[in-house]
């Protein structure tokens, strides 16, 4: 946060005068501000009060004066130029990783006892039943 506004505790007071105790949080938004210096776009979660402060000193000035590392956040490039170049050299932008792909090794299956003790007891081919729900679940026999 640029501001280093914190939330304040205060009392909501009833009609009755009963007091209770509330906590009365920062008017934060999440803006998309253009930094001229790099031609890109930033995302902050900024105070409404910030946003004129931005406009008044700037927005290197103010990441200085807290220790935000600007090029450490996330960025929508701006700069037509730079686009042109990204296709010309062939970089690709970085996409985005789907946090609910597999990753790594596929897991072990494990059958319980009561589930082996229950296929023993339909009959059948208990080896083939197994590894056809390890195969359907992405799983491995061990």
């Amino acid at each position: 946060m640029l501001t280093g506004k914190k939330a304040n505790n205060g009392w909501s007071v009833s009609f009755s005068h009963i007091r209770n105790k509330k906590l009365q949080g920062v008017n934060l938004q999440y803006k998309r501000i253009f930094w001229a210096e790099q031609q890109r776009y930033i995302r902050l979660r900024i105070s409404t009060k910030a946003l004129k402060t931005i406009q008044k000193k700037g927005l290197e000035v103010m990441a200085a004066e807290v220790g935000l590392d600007l090029m450490s956040l996330k960025y929508t490039d701006a700069d037509p130029k730079r686009k042109e170049w990204l296709v010309e050299n062939g970089a690709a932008q970085p996409a985005k990783k789907d946090k609910r792909a597999p990753t790594g090794q596929p897991k072990k299956l494990f059958v319980p006892k009561w589930k082996v003790a229950a296929m023993a007891k339909k009959g059948g081919d208990q080896a083939a039943a197994t590894k056809e729900f390890a195969e359907k679940w992405g799983m491995v026999v061990v």
